[in-house]
């Protein structure tokens, strides 16, 4: 076998998981790991303990190279975000993180968009929202003073596995954009919007490109490893959106819709994300409940984990699922409505209504929150004509039939 191996570890928000492949791609190893589950302290937010989940992807990082010796490695890491990570000198987190879908900061989202929502929604390409790190520096300044005056960098969890693994603090164009600091044009960081929450730019993280070369790690092998990306961006990428004019879907704990294309648009209700591949943009829809919303329906009727038994359930259930209309709003919504106050619903429950009903109303209303999102992307003239899909909810065919029902 060649020296030469190539592997991949994803970070996601309850799954950590890697792979080893050889040149040729042929799979030498494959493994994961439970990831450290998120903790909700109040009402709408959404933290994971930093050094607990750091335990967790040690783990899957030993047993995935346990064995081998000898071979030069090439590691990707991906990672959910944005999750805004505050660390001291010494890297050590000094609180836990705070994940894409927290929710406090509604307040602080509401002043940004009235002062300068035009000026970030034509720099950053994005609306303010609430997976930026915009709104919970705000929200540091005003409630946690000293975490942001002690802390040494804000990293986000793909830089601090990075800086765990090598030492070194640096952080990807997908990444910072999706933060907010980034001028979607330029690729470069925006002093405009520094200024606008006060934040010194030594802070964060040194800028890099997703495909550089950051550092080595030496455990028996020579392991080069790269500055990271967006989970969902590594997964619009090996869907196949290397070229303009392709919509996906990944249906994880969140739901995502990416549309690629040269001529990025900005818009209120949308995300604009970078692709690895030059010159090539992701118009995005980002769900802030998928996968989650219907684990959470799960737990309510004590099937927590059930998911082999969701098949027969969904179709012991008519479409329509007896007239209930859910809205799968746990912790607010992201696109397109952009509001961390929005609530699930759960209406029209009668005498009638059965268990396997209140679970198929669940998962059609996750369908609809990605149609909602597909009708924002046709409304800005592009055109969705190859469809693709993937994630952790495809697993079972009957909610792909449902998504495809849905978009029609």
């Amino acid at each position: 076998m060649s020296r030469t191996l190539f592997a991949g570890i994803d970070a996601g928000t309850t799954v950590i998981k890697g792979i080893i492949v050889d040149e040729t791609g042929q799979v030498v190893r494959r493994h994961s790991v439970q990831a450290e589950k998120p903790i909700t302290p109040e009402p709408g937010y959404s933290e994971v303990d930093i050094e607990a989940y750091f335990s967790s992807f040690s783990s899957l990082f030993n047993d995935l190279f346990k064995g081998l010796s000898g071979y030069d490695v090439y590691l990707g890491i991906s990672a959910m975000a944005p999750v805004l990570i505050p660390v001291d000198r010494n890297g050590r987190p000094l609180m836990n993180g705070l994940l894409y879908n927290d929710a406090r900061t509604w307040r602080e989202q509401e002043d940004l968009k009235r002062e300068y929502g035009d000026l970030i929604l034509r720099v950053n390409g994005n609306p303010v929202n609430q997976q930026q790190w915009l709104p919970k520096i705000l929200w540091l300044k005003r409630n946690k003073p000293k975490v942001l005056e002690n802390a040494w960098k804000l990293l986000d969890l793909t830089s601090y596995l990075v800086y765990r693994l090598t030492g070194e603090t640096v952080v990807d164009s997908t990444v910072m954009l999706e933060e907010g600091f980034l001028d979607y044009r330029t690729k470069k960081l925006s002093g405009e919007i520094l200024d606008i929450v006060g934040l010194d730019e030594n802070k964060l993280p040194g800028l890099a490109s997703t495909v550089d070369a950051v550092g080595k790690i030496h455990n028996g092998n020579n392991i080069t490893l790269n500055a990271g990306t967006v989970d969902a961006i590594a997964g619009a990428v090996s869907l196949g959106l290397m070229r303009d004019n392709i919509l996906a879907i990944i249906l994880g704990t969140t739901g995502i819709i990416f549309y690629s294309t040269k001529k990025p648009i900005p818009s209120s209700k949308l995300f604009i994300d970078l692709s690895p591949v030059p010159d090539l943009y992701y118009v995005c829809g980002a769900t802030s409940s998928a996968g989650s919303f219907v684990d959470f329906v799960l737990d309510l009727l004590n099937l927590t984990g059930k998911h082999h038994i969701l098949g027969s359930v969904l179709r012991r259930s008519k479409p329509g699922a007896g007239g209930l209309v859910v809205l799968p709003y746990l912790v607010g919504e992201r696109t397109p409505i952009m509001d961390p106050r929005a609530r699930s619903i759960f209406f029209g429950i009668s005498n009638t209504t059965t268990r396997e009903d209140i679970i198929r109303a669940s998962v059609e209303a996750v369908a609809y929150s990605i149609r909602h999102n597909v009708d924002e992307i046709e409304k800005l003239g592009y055109k969705t004509n190859i469809t693709l899909v993937t994630g952790g909810m495809t697993k079972t065919p009957e909610i792909v039939q449902i998504l495809a029902s849905v978009l029609n």
